[in-house]
């Protein structure tokens, strides 16, 4: 069989349909990068669209922990004191009373959390859990 041999035969159904599925390829293309400019020029929407895959991450770690490994309550209570966390730095940033020191320790104490390997945690949650309430008092007081 040589290459003259082999042709591609389309019927008129298949040309056609052929046309609408480039059309809407093309469409495709230029819806998502819209979506692609639309996201990377508002910040808020970036937040909200790629935290879903981060929580779904974290699900998925807790599932996995809490199938083959022991220690998934942990884990879980980890990431929940990280949303506190990032609560906390969002309740701070709209705090006229609180210097830029407490916010950057608020910061700090949230990205340690955050590096916190699974081994030590057992050990290092509940400073972290005292830390916070100091920091909750510290965030929600108003008199300057």
């Amino acid at each position: 069989m040589t290459e003259e041999d082999i042709k591609v035969v389309l019927n008129k159904y298949d040309k056609r349909q052929l046309k609408w599925n480039i059309i809407k390829f093309l469409i495709w293309l230029g819806l998502l990068a819209l979506s692609w400019w639309y996201i990377q020029n508002h910040p808020a929407e970036r937040v909200s669209v790629f935290s879903g895959f981060d929580v779904l991450w974290q699900k998925v770690e807790i599932f996995f922990h809490n199938t083959f490994k022991w220690n998934w309550d942990l884990l879980e209570r980890k990431y929940g004191l990280e949303k506190y966390y990032k609560e906390l730095l969002n309740m701070a940033e709209w705090n006229e009373c609180l210097s830029s020191d407490d916010y950057n320790t608020i910061s700090q104490a949230y990205e340690d959390l955050k590096a916190t390997s699974n081994d030590v945690l057992n050990e290092t949650l509940p400073k972290y859990i005292e830390s916070a309430y100091k920091f909750e008092a510290l965030v929600q007081d108003e008199d300057c």
